[in-house]
């Protein structure tokens, strides 16, 4: 494709006459449309689909990496909660440089006690510990799905609008070069005494207007693929892309069982299941604060501050412990995590809800643009023929200047919004994919 930024410039004109385009510049525009196509072929061998993007992106993106480490440090904890049901090993040395008249300390100046304390009951807060460090597990596990579910959709959204840019710029590209055949056509006529100015002001006009159209289309296709070249950390290789564009999904089962899969497997809905799971065990872990803890400790210590050599002196202790906090603050704990169990359980509505919403939109989204994309097809196809046939007429004297021109500004039309059309099914069906059967699917690895 030929620079966005070069502008055609105007011949030398009279007050008379409008301003035109040099003709030389629009052939090399039009010369430059057809080395882009050239380009393209030869890309085929290095095809990106859209697939391996994903792939590279859930593998490269450092979000994936912080929700890793998450989950690693969540197994930990999960390890150390099982450690609590274990004896707690101590050891204590000290020694004493007491006064001679200090009665109490008239033994051994050292004096070293080794303890290992084992909790007997507590009330179900090592139970609960351990039930919250698995739920906060299966809540960073979830959060990693969701980051991954989320980074494919991104990039999805990102190469969708990457391809309706570059698909609608090939379209303008195409009747930019079919205004410059119809201006260099009554240019012709005119010098020939056949038209008016007036027929050369619209030509240039409908020329000046497809040649935005063009500019915009590639500026938008350059910022979606900056967007995917940061989503994957990398440059991306847009002939690779565009050789290889994807094809929408086939969608297997009717509207409820496509969200009924999306509502069981969604990693937003399963995180909210699991902190709501997580907080349910917090309340469990707080009420163990009414209860004390029974334990037995077993002592050895060795030397006596109070009674010189005494040797090694084993004990064993019974006891019990409470850990009710100051004032009632025992019981403002279990409300708080009473009322965080609530806030739980109504972000899992909210999840729901959300996914019903975006599948519901989309499962309406895929059947309209398939039906727009048959009636947008048949209309180009009878668009490039009374096109065509306008320019016949035109040429006999039944056809107006202006109906040539609004029939190939409609020809542009209806091939751009079939451009968007192709786009938006790709997208909506690999976003169903995705939600209805997750980011192995479209992937076809576990990442």
């Amino acid at each position: 494709m030929t620079d966005p930024t070069v502008r055609p410039h105007a011949t030398q004109r009279t007050a008379s006459q409008p301003r035109t385009p040099t003709s030389s510049r629009w052939r090399r525009w039009v010369l430059g449309y057809g080395w882009c196509l050239a380009l393209l072929l030869p890309a085929m061998a290095r095809a990106e689909m859209l697939d391996d993007l994903i792939s590279q992106v859930l593998v490269s993106h450092p979000a994936t990496r912080s929700q890793r480490a998450l989950v690693a440090s969540a197994t930990a904890g999960v390890d150390s909660a099982r450690w609590q049901f274990y004896p707690t090993p101590s050891a204590r040395l000290e020694a004493a440089n007491a006064s001679p008249t200090d009665r109490l300390y008239q033994g051994d100046i050292q004096s070293s006690t080794l303890s290992l304390q084992q909790p007997l009951w507590t009330g179900g807060r090592l139970s609960s510990g351990l039930n919250k460090a698995r739920a906060a597990l299966t809540v960073s596990e979830a959060g990693l799905e969701e980051v991954r579910h989320k980074l494919a959709l991104q990039v999805l959204q990102a190469y969708g609008e990457w391809m309706s840019a570059s698909l609608q710029t090939l379209a303008n590209e195409k009747s930019l070069a079919t205004h410059v055949r119809l201006r260099e056509q009554v240019e012709r006529r005119i010098a020939q005494g056949a038209s008016a100015h007036t027929d050369l002001v619209l030509a240039v006009a409908r020329l000046e207007l497809i040649f935005a159209e063009v500019t915009a289309a590639r500026a938008r296709a350059q910022i979606a693929l900056a967007h995917l070249e940061q989503l994957l950390g990398g440059p991306v290789d847009a002939p690779g892309l565009f050789a290889a564009l994807a094809e929408p999904r086939a969608l297997n089962g009717t509207p409820q069982v496509l969200l009924d899969r999306a509502l069981a497997i969604n990693p937003s809905v399963q995180k909210s299941r699991a902190q709501a799971q997580e907080q349910e065990t917090v309340i469990g872990e707080r009420r163990a604060d009414y209860s004390p803890e029974l334990y037995v400790r077993f002592e050895e210590q060795f030397g006596n501050h109070n009674f010189p050599d005494a040797g090694a002196q084993s004990r064993v202790f019974v006891g019990l412990s409470t850990r009710f906090g100051a004032g009632l603050s025992a019981l403002s704990n279990v409300e708080e995590a009473q009322a965080n169990y609530q806030s739980a359980l109504a972000e899992i509505e909210v999840q729901t809800r959300a996914v019903s919403d975006q599948v519901l939109s989309d499962q309406a989204l895929v059947v309209s643009s398939a039906i727009r994309y048959t009636a947008l097809k048949t209309s180009l196809q009878a668009a490039g023929e009374v096109s065509t046939s306008y320019d016949r007429q035109f040429l006999a004297g039944r056809k107006s200047w202006l109906d040539v021109m609004n029939a190939a500004r409609e020809l542009a039309q209806t091939a751009t919004q079939l451009a968007e059309v192709q786009a938006t099914q790709v997208v909506a069906t690999w976003r169903l994919v995705i939600y209805t059967s997750g980011v192995g699917a479209v992937t076809g690895k576990t990442l």
